[in-house]
Parts: structure tokens; C-alpha cells; sequence
């Protein structure tokens, strides 16, 4: 079967830098980002700087910040969408991660041993997750075809991301390192047969999961 058209997509997808409010479980918590966060995010940023034609971030403050301030230096355009924002911890947000690992160990190790059918206590269930991340990839995919895009977003919306596109075993999730500003880039290969099918080819380009915890303290005043 021949092939009647071929476009490229590309998406970046960064995580945000270190927030404040220290090792929690931070779901919709709204917290703002530290200085080594902010300078983390520059630092990934400029290491992987491109031609991007639009900026797209999680509404969350710890992404809205990074995105707003980088649409504004670089004169993109900057999309709000909520189904790019982390998933809801329930009864876990806000608390420290190893208070609930040592009082509610069963259910917190099904995060890591079974998470596509994880949810903690009135969350918001991982499928769930999974399913407004797809839809607004394919919201990305549909409405800027043929373009270099930017997402800031959040671990575990980058992670079931790359589940789902990936093929990737489901355990294979939290094998991904993804720290803070962690980095991911996505190539779509778009192609039409003669037939008028359209058919994706995703590939993993890029994948930084590097820690960048080294800060010179005149970077900091910054």
C-alpha cells in the first residue's frame, strides 16, 4: 500500500522544577516553585531549546509560572489546559509521602506494583488519568499537526503518556526517571495512504531524567 502524504509532529513535554512544600504527595496542592525549581526549569529548557511554536501548560501554579514566563521572554502563544494538570491524591494531598507509606503501606505500594488500577483513598483513579492525557493529545494532535509544540506538565501525567504511547508494560512506568524538569521529546510520524487512512508512528527522541540539584548561589538570586 502506498503512501500518498507524510507530515511530522513534534511534542516536548518538561516536567515543572521543585515546588515548595517539600516530599508530599502533590496532586492538585497548589504550591508555588522553589528557587532551585525555577532554576531547574531554565536550566532543562536551554538545554533544549527549539523552534516551538506554542507553549501548552497544566494550569497549576508550578507549571503555569515556567510557561507564562517563557511565552512572554520567547513571544509564544500559551494554552491553559486542565487535562494536562496532575493526578488527584484524594485524602493523600499535601501529606508526607512517608507517613502515608508507613500507616497505609498495602495501598500505597499498588501505585508501584499495579498503577494502572491504582487511586488513593476519594482520588482521582489512574485510567482516569490516563484518559484526559489522551484526550488532550489528540486535542494536540488534531489542532497543530506539522508543529513543534511545548507542554510543561507534571510526573505522572508524563508517565502514563508514555505508557499508553510507548506500548510500554504498565509496571514499566515508574521505571522512567523523571525528576524535576525532567524532559521528553516526541516525534509523530503522520501518514496517509492512498485509501485515505491516516495512520501515527510515535517515537521517543529525547529523554532526560538527569537530576540538576547543583545550584551556584548567584543563580539562585536570580
Amino acid at each position: 500500500m502506498s503512501v500518498k502524504a507524510h507530515t511530522v509532529t513534534r511534542i516536548d513535554i518538561i516536567r515543572h522544577g521543585e515546588p515548595q512544600g517539600g516530599e508530599v504527595f502533590r496532586g492538585r496542592v497548589d504550591h508555588e516553585l522553589t528557587s532551585l525549581g525555577r532554576w531547574q526549569f531554565e536550566q532543562r529548557i536551554q538545554r533544549f531549546a527549539s523552534p516551538w511554536s506554542r507553549i501548552i501548560s497544566s494550569p497549576l501554579q508550578r507549571c503555569h509560572s515556567s510557561a507564562k514566563q517563557l511565552s512572554e521572554r520567547l513571544n509564544l502563544p500559551l494554552l491553559v489546559d486542565s487535562n494536562w494538570q496532575e493526578i488527584h491524591y484524594g485524602d493523600w494531598e499535601d501529606k508526607l509521602i512517608a507517613d502515608v507509606m508507613a500507616e497505609q503501606i498495602a495501598i500505597a505500594q499498588q501505585l508501584w506494583q499495579d498503577p494502572l488500577n491504582f487511586c488513593a483513598p476519594n482520588g482521582e483513579p489512574v485510567p482516569d488519568l490516563q484518559q484526559r492525557v489522551k484526550l488532550a493529545w489528540s486535542g494536540l494532535l488534531n489542532d497543530h499537526k506539522g508543529e513543534h509544540l511545548l507542554v510543561v506538565s507534571h510526573g505522572g501525567v508524563m508517565r502514563v503518556l508514555a505508557q499508553y504511547l510507548l506500548l510500554l508494560d504498565p509496571k514499566a512506568m515508574n521505571r522512567l526517571a523523571i525528576p524535576y524538569a525532567g524532559f521528553m521529546r516526541i516525534r509523530i510520524d503522520h501518514t496517509v495512504a492512498e485509501s485515505g487512512t491516516e495512520e501515527h508512528w510515535y517515537s521517543l527522541e529525547a529523554l532526560d531524567g538527569s537530576e540538576l540539584n547543583q545550584v551556584i548561589n548567584s543563580d539562585l538570586s536570580q
